[in-house]
């Protein structure tokens, strides 16, 4: 028998565009942190890794304003778009954070490098070959000293875990799209084939 409220925690439509909007927010602030200061954490710029992983997080949080329209809307089609999209966003993000948990501990030691030498990123002082004395170096963009207050081991501690509640949550809201563009098959609630397309 065919369960409507089976693994649901709050209504369908109303918690998928709540979890959706919570997942849009933090995926774009997390890009926007990675493409300011990614390039501390994650120093193999000639693979603009930090860029990377932030065009990544953006992507996510454009696919999740996708689904918050398709659940405002009712759209069949933009429902289902997302539908066969975000598979494609999981196994993406699966293999994003174990890159990313990897670089990070693996060049640790850089950004200790960094927070000991007044925030200065290892990659301007000597992969880009324009060494400076640590005396001249107003020129680069440095990190923030707050963001040097806590330990690596710390830091990637609660990066490993913002990243496993980050994959948790994704395939949450897959689960809350896959079974809202069901319902609209079951429960079909308008007429218009551009929200609801006939089926012969």
């Amino acid at each position: 028998m065919w369960c409507d409220n089976c693994l649901l925690l709050f209504p369908l439509r109303a918690g998928a565009m709540i979890l959706g909007a919570i997942m849009a927010l933090f995926q774009i602030g997390g890009g926007i942190f990675l493409f300011l200061y990614g390039g501390f954490y994650f120093t193999l710029h000639r693979f603009h890794e930090a860029e990377i992983y932030g065009g990544y997080s953006m992507a996510q949080g454009a696919v999740a304003l996708i689904g918050i329209i398709a659940l405002s809307s009712r759209s069949y089609v933009l429902s289902r778009i997302v539908v066969v999209i975000y598979p494609i966003i999981l196994l993406l993000g699966a293999i994003r954070a174990g890159i990313m948990v990897w670089s990070f501990n693996h060049y640790s030691w850089r950004l200790i490098w960094s927070c000991n030498n007044d925030g200065v990123k290892w990659t301007d002082e000597y992969d880009n070959e324009i060494y400076q004395s640590l005396s001249d170096k107003s020129s680069f963009v440095k990190l923030p000293e707050r963001l040097c207050r806590y330990s690596v081991e710390n830091i990637c501690q609660a990066l490993s875990i913002l990243l496993v509640i980050d994959f948790i949550l994704m395939c949450y809201f897959y689960f809350l799209m896959w079974r809202f563009r069901v319902k609209l098959d079951h429960y079909p609630v308008q007429n218009n084939e551009s929200v609801h397309p006939k089926i012969p």
